[in-house]
């Protein structure tokens, strides 16, 4: 059976959107999820599922978050395998050698459009760096995404799409999470 990692937007921030983790563990049994797991607070889910559609998985968690707490839960849902080749495709590898300590990965719910991409190319912060994909961002802050002016928030206005960041050891502690 498939193993998928979901990525909860927004919860447990400075006390809004609080959802305990086992709460969150319990939701994704009582959706028909098997083996899950969740990793700190932020909202990382391991789980399996015989779903193959992640577009249809995000509706059916966002759904359940909904019902049970009564606000909307943006999700996004991502195989090991996708997420295993966005970190072996970073490109601050190359050209920052092996500090990834401020390589952070923005999943993007949608794929923006490219126009509106193409705009939000010409930003420039000083100390901060990135690269739009498909449906997901690189971005390095040398100074850390708390001081970053290139934040989720910024991303999702100027994209119009829904996202969430997590830093590379988070995706790294994901991948080593959900092996066979």
């Amino acid at each position: 059976m498939p193993k998928y990692i979901a990525l909860l937007r927004g919860i447990n921030v400075g006390g809004h959107k609080k959802i305990m983790m086992a709460d969150l563990r319990m939701i994704f049994e009582k959706s028909g999820f098997l083996a899950v797991t969740s990793y700190i607070q932020s909202g990382n889910v391991i789980f399996q599922s015989n779903e193959a559609d992640t577009k249809k998985l995000e509706q059916q968690i966002e759904s359940a978050l909904e019902k049970a707490y009564g606000y909307l839960v943006p999700v996004i849902v991502l195989t090991r395998s996708r997420i295993e080749k966005i970190v072996s495709d970073n490109p601050f590898k190359p050209l920052d050698g092996n500090d990834t300590s401020k390589v952070y990965y923005v999943f993007l719910k949608d794929v923006p459009e490219r126009k509106t991409v193409e705009l939000f190319n010409e930003t420039k912060f000083q100390n901060e760096r990135f690269f739009v994909c498909k449906d997901y961002i690189y971005l390095k802050c040398l100074c850390g995404m708390g001081k970053a002016k290139l934040n989720t928030n910024l991303f999702e206005q100027k994209l119009q799409v829904k996202a969430t960041a997590r830093n590379h050891k988070t995706v790294l502690k994901l991948l080593e999470l959900s092996k066979s």
